[in-house]
């Protein structure tokens, strides 16, 4: 499996928003294709529906959880 599509919803504003974790040569946001070599791609691996993910990205600490994962 080279990449999984997460669920995840902002904490800060409950937004729900679905992504693919992806190498960093496929990355493209406006596919919402996000790498794993990105600071949310890193904040995100590991990480199990129902964890919230606090994750620090240059604006400060967002934090999501996660709703579901699916390999693919």
């Amino acid at each position: 499996v080279c990449s999984s599509d997460l669920t995840i919803k902002n904490t800060a504003n409950n937004m729900e928003m679905t992504y693919s974790i992806v190498p960093e040569a496929e990355a493209d946001l406006k596919l919402k294709k996000i790498s794993v070599c990105s600071p949310i791609g890193k904040g995100l691996l590991g990480k199990f529906p129902g964890v919230i993910a606090e994750i620090e990205v240059p604006n400060g600490i967002m934090r999501f959880e996660i709703i579901s994962i699916e390999a693919i």
